[in-house]
């Protein structure tokens, strides 16, 4: 009789613990499918573009480039997403690496930054004539296909 209920204890163990198991495996493959699943979907992609996109030029005015920064502040402010949040550079284009963005190097090109209080604007409104012409170019992550950075320099 001891044994027959040392048995049943065994089996009732061991059924708890395939039980424990499975909830482990169901629960890690639902949160696979929550980081599987939090890309932006092309339109989202484009309706985050949109924002910034309109501002972009070869001959934009100062006062266009300040309402721009105003905007990607706010976008800053508001987005808790660091993959969503845009810096301003004072550097061409083509010459803005975004693998660089958090480094020194651009320590003192940076205009907006999306680090510590997002959304902050360090330098720029002040600096911008709303007179002057502007190059105002947007810089796209390969990965995400989103707008990363923006670039603005004063046209020659």
């Amino acid at each position: 009789m001891e044994n027959a209920s040392k048995a049943l204890i065994i089996a009732g163990a061991i059924l708890i613990s395939i039980l424990i198991i499975s909830f482990g495996v169901i629960i890690l493959g639902q949160g696979s499918d929550v980081v599987n699943n939090a890309d932006m979907s092309d339109s989202e992609k484009i309706t985050f573009n949109s924002k910034f996109e309109v501002y972009e030029g070869d001959n934009v005015k100062g006062n266009k480039v300040i309402q721009m920064i105003k905007t990607i502040a706010a976008n800053n402010r508001t987005e808790k997403d660091a993959n969503k949040q845009v810096w301003v550079i004072a550097r061409e284009a083509s010459n803005v690496d975004i693998s660089l963005l958090g480094s020194a190097s651009y320590a003192r090109l940076i205009i907006i930054k999306n680090t510590g209080d997002d959304g902050d604007i360090i330098k720029g409104v002040d600096g911008v004539t709303p007179s002057k012409a502007y190059v105002v170019k947007c810089v796209y992550d390969n990965k995400s296909g989103i707008i990363k950075a923006v670039s603005v320099t004063e046209k020659r």
